[in-house]
């Protein structure tokens, strides 16, 4: 959105992702997710089988089989031991008011963009706020009439 006139325009998920995400073999170790998410400062990575998609990890995936009590704890874990079974997929071209209403009402905390089959993308929550946020303020913003 680069002017007031792009709002009367719903923008698609191509407008929020994060383009070609790192991702993680659903057999590798959590310690390795983990190194991952810290080396790219990110909290979410698509995971795949064989070089395809599967499925999705998150940090709080990780963070609650770390809990005290959890019977995984103190197992030697794998992304295959915590990773979500059924990722939210959604298109590149996807209207964004349908993929934001989506993930609240299923408290989704990411949705893995494809194009063509493949996977381009990934959006979380946080991108999603960050959009916003950005949203509401130029929305808000004035319109400057003046001629220079």
């Amino acid at each position: 959105m680069k002017n007031r006139q792009d709002i009367h325009q719903m923008p698609t998920l191509a407008t929020v992702m994060t383009p070609f995400p790192y991702h993680i073999d659903i057999n590798a170790k959590v310690e390795e997710a983990l190194q991952l998410m810290a080396q790219h400062k990110v909290h979410h990575l698509p995971v795949t089988r064989d070089g395809d998609l599967e499925t999705v990890i998150s940090r709080g995936d990780i963070e609650r089989a770390h809990a005290p009590g959890h019977r995984l704890e103190e197992q030697q874990l794998y992304v295959h031991d915590l990773c979500a079974r059924r990722p939210y997929i959604a298109d590149l071209h996807d209207p964004l008011d349908r993929i934001l209403l989506a993930m609240a009402d299923a408290g989704i905390g990411s949705v893995l963009v494809m194009r063509e089959g493949e996977l381009a993308g990934i959006v979380t929550v946080t991108d999603m706020l960050r959009f916003c946020a950005h949203y509401l303020v130029q929305v808000t913003q004035p319109l400057d009439d003046s001629i220079a």
